[in-house]
């Protein structure tokens, strides 16, 4: 039986498994669960790049990794083709064989690498001791750097919450929406009770404000559409870089600010 990168056949983002099985390997893969991890989803998650994949030299491996991003982000998932991307990546198709099962694991594994990359961008270097007011700065400030440099994880992100990829959304995308919605409500519970931040605030409606406005503002590198947003609320004449994006970007942490504070 040939795979759906032999066939080229875009079978979408779902792994087979009956929906409650697939909720709880999306879970574990993502570590998301207490549960301990059972050994058939242990494999699967181990199996999402094959080992040959992980034995190839590094610069290959981070060049196949880095242009799948870059075409996926360019074409979307169903029409991406796989015999372009192997020749973009310097490799033949019958290699990417060796390294993925089918293209949707390829698809999967290359979105967890760039949630993956992004999360250690903005989360790595952030001292969990900052107050909220450094850490929503430093979050946002990182997230912009990250954009900048690595567009296509940005574009990754914005054609998996496409209208046709609520599957994929629904499942994988809960990883990183789960983690900021759980530490952003943490932390301004723990500036209200030192008093930091207004008591009134219900924390899931700050930290819902505050992450809806870093996906806009990091959005807008990338994304005529949430720029055109962006530059229409804030009245901002020009294209949105260099000193302009800084100015408007400190002016918008400004006001993050204002609305948390007592």
């Amino acid at each position: 039986m040939k795979n759906s990168l032999q066939t080229g056949k875009p079978v979408g983002c779902e792994v087979v498994l009956p929906e409650k099985k697939l909720d709880e390997f999306i879970l574990v893969r993502l570590n998301m669960t207490d549960r301990p991890v059972t050994r058939p989803f242990q494999e699967m998650w181990e199996n999402m790049a094959k080992s040959t994949f992980k034995q190839i030299p590094e610069e290959k491996r981070q060049r196949v990794l880095r242009e799948a991003a870059r075409l996926f982000a360019e074409r979307g998932f169903s029409a991406t083709d796989v015999a372009e991307l192997a020749k973009r990546a310097g490799v033949s198709k019958g290699s990417l064989y060796t390294y993925f099962e089918s293209k949707e694991d390829l698809y999967l594994h290359v979105c967890e690498d760039g949630l993956a990359r992004s999360r250690s961008a903005v989360y790595g270097e952030m001292d969990p001791q900052w107050d909220i007011y450094r850490q929503v700065e430093h979050i946002f400030r990182q997230g912009i750097d990250f954009a900048l440099k690595h567009p296509e994880y940005v574009r990754l992100y914005l054609t998996a919450s496409a209208p046709g990829k609520e599957h994929f959304s629904t499942k994988v995308s809960v990883d990183v929406e789960k983690h900021t919605a759980d530490h952003l409500k943490e932390q301004i519970q723990r500036a209200q009770s030192e008093g930091t931040v207004r008591g009134d605030l219900d924390p899931k409606l700050g930290a819902f404000f505050i992450n809806s406005l870093y996906i806009i503002v990091v959005s807008s590198v990338v994304s005529k559409h949430f720029q055109n947003r962006l530059k229409e609320y804030f009245e901002i004449k020009g294209p949105l870089k260099g000193r302009r994006l800084e100015e408007n970007l400190s002016s918008i942490i400004k006001e993050i600010h204002r609305f948390l504070r007592p």
